[in-house]
Formats: structure tokens, sequence, C-alpha cells
């Protein structure tokens, strides 16, 4: 009598798909990777919070690079949209962009607006050692491989924000003043107006080093979430009471004075804080208010630096100077 063995055979002999479980192995912890690999953990995490030396982790990354920032855009186009007031340009060639840093790739520039208050002692999104500021500026870049901010938004590593601190300041800050001078006329919500244009370097202070990175989520006012990493400058913006004062005059969707918009603080919930390559003193979190503004560190990208000529006109200072031949002959008026 013949002995029946029972044969077992697997799904993918029978010719059914198993689908494959894809293991993420930990990057090493030192490394630019490891900072991404954090949006796992982080990412859905509320916004903003505090930040503060103190709670925060000591990185190193390679030094962050701003690229075409001191170039003149074609236009740039001021728009009180009811909820802030946002700030865009287009240039004719290439647009700024960072690299290095926390950054895998290049991000791109893509739009500016700001946060205030109903007063002088609150405006910020961020605080600071557990002090809230009179205002906020967010500037926003986002991965160049998403092509728009809105598609990279549907990405964890597509965004970016940069949140530069508004400090009260005596004197009016000259950064903000070409900005602040276009507000009279979109005092309505839904306006807009031309203001400059000036470079973005005009507006926004460039760092290198010193500055805190974390992950979380950003909530619109349309209720959507999105994972974006904050980049916080230990350096800052300052603004005069008149200056602050010029925001508060915006409107809202309802025509009434916009007094606030800025988000309630949310809890650390233990996530990582990263403190980028600290060099300047560590006893406040935030740097003092320079006297001299800072020079510029911006630099032409390739594709500038290989065709001068893609440069708008206010950029002929930044061309190096013809060079004279030394073996030309000189011809005075006499000698004709």
């Amino acid at each position: 009598m013949p002995i029946i063995v029972p044969v077992i055979t697997t799904e993918e002999e029978v010719g059914v798909e198993v689908p494959k479980v894809e293991v993420k192995v930990e990057p090493p912890y030192g490394t630019v990777e490891w900072i991404y690999y954090c949006s796992e953990m982080d990412g859905d995490l509320p916004t903003p919070i505090d930040i503060s030396i103190t709670g925060s982790i000591q990185y190193r990354c390679p030094e962050l690079k701003w690229f075409n920032f001191d170039v003149f855009p074609h236009k740039v186009k001021l728009t009180n949209t009811g909820y802030t007031v946002l700030l865009g340009a287009k240039w004719k060639a290439e647009r700024p962009y960072l690299e290095g840093g926390p950054f895998l790739e290049k991000h791109v520039l893509s739009q500016i607006h700001f946060h205030w208050g109903p007063n002088m002692m609150e405006g910020s999104e961020h605080t600071v050692d557990k002090r809230r500021y009179p205002g906020e500026m967010q500037v926003t870049f986002f991965k160049l491989d998403y092509m728009t901010q809105d598609e990279a938004f549907h990405h964890a590593d597509g965004v970016v924000i940069i949140c530069y601190l508004i400090k009260y300041g005596v004197n009016p800050d000259d950064r903000l003043s070409w900005v602040i001078e276009g507000f009279p006329r979109i005092q309505e919500a839904q306006t807009n107006t031309r203001i400059g244009p000036y470079p973005m370097s005009r507006l926004m202070p460039m760092f290198f080093e010193d500055y805190f990175l974390y992950w979380g989520t950003l909530k619109t006012v349309r209720n959507e979430k999105y994972v974006v990493r904050w980049l916080i400058p230990r350096i800052t913006l300052f603004a005069s009471f008149d200056q602050m004062k010029e925001f508060r005059k915006l409107w809202d969707p309802w025509d009434a004075p916009n007094l606030g918009n800025c988000r309630p603080l949310e809890e650390t919930a233990g996530r990582h804080i990263f403190f980028i390559n600290p060099h300047w003193n560590l006893y406040n979190s935030l740097l003092p208010i320079p006297r001299l503004p800072e020079p510029s560190i911006s630099i032409f990208s390739p594709a500038y630096e290989q065709n001068l000529s893609l440069l708008p006109p206010q950029n002929a200072y930044m061309l190096p100077a013809p060079e004279v031949n030394p073996d030309a002959k000189v011809v005075s008026q006499a000698e004709e």
C-alpha cells in the first residue's frame, strides 16, 4: 500500500504574492539621517513649543549654506490674507535655496508670513526660556524634488519653516521697514500690493550655526495637519512699538482689526529638540540684538556662477570689474 506524505507549500510556491514588510534600520546617531529618522517619533506632535538650551540636545551638522539671497527678485507681492501677512516673490532665473546643515537635499524659498498679538507682551508662536515675544516671522522652504509647496506638504521631509523671533526694539528695524511700508495699501482682507523689490537678504538674517531644530505638526486654518521641520535661530529680528502697531491695524475677514494670530503653546512631550552647532555664549537661548547689521553670507549658485548674465540689473554692483589690458596703448589728444 503506498504511503501518502502531505506536502506543505508556501504561498509563494502556489503563486500567491506575499506582501513584503519593509524593515527600517535606525541610522547612526550623530548623522543628518538620524535627524530625519526622528520625524517618525516626533512628527505627529503638535506645535508650537517652548525652546531652551537646557532642554535641547547639542548636535553637530555641516554648515548651512544660503544661495542667491542677495539676488534681486523680479517682483515682490504683499498680501493680507485676513489671517496673516504673506510675502511672496518671483525671480526671472533661479530662486534662493538652502543646502547643507540638517538637509540632505536642496530646499527652495516659498513664502514668508508673520504672527503677532494684541500687545507687546505676546505675539510670537514659539516661546524661548518660557518668554513670549511681540512677533514672529516664519519663512517656508520646500524640498525641490516635490516641485511645489502644496505637494511637499504631503511628505514628512517636504517642508521646513525657519522661525525668527521679533523682539521689542526702541528703534525701528530697517529690515522690516520696507515690508511694513506696504501695510496701508492692504488694510482690508484679501488685498495685495507690490513692494520693493529687494533681495531676501534685506529681510532675513542668515546663519550657518547656533540654531534649534525640532519636528512637529502644522495645523492650518482649514484643519489640515502636516509634518514640518522647525528651525529657530538664536539671532532675531526686532521691531519698535510703532512697527508692531501697524500689524494690528490690518483687518481680518470680518472687517475688524486683526489683533493677533498666534497659536496656543503646546507641550514639548519629550520630543527631540536639537541645538545645532552651538558657538556663541550659552547663557541665554537667544542672542542680543546686534548693534550693526550682520554681513551677508549668501553666495551665488552654480547656475549664476556659470552665467552671470542671468543676474538682474540691480545686482550689477556684484559683477567683477572688467579686465584692463596693461599692454594696450593709450593715445593722448596731442598724439591724435
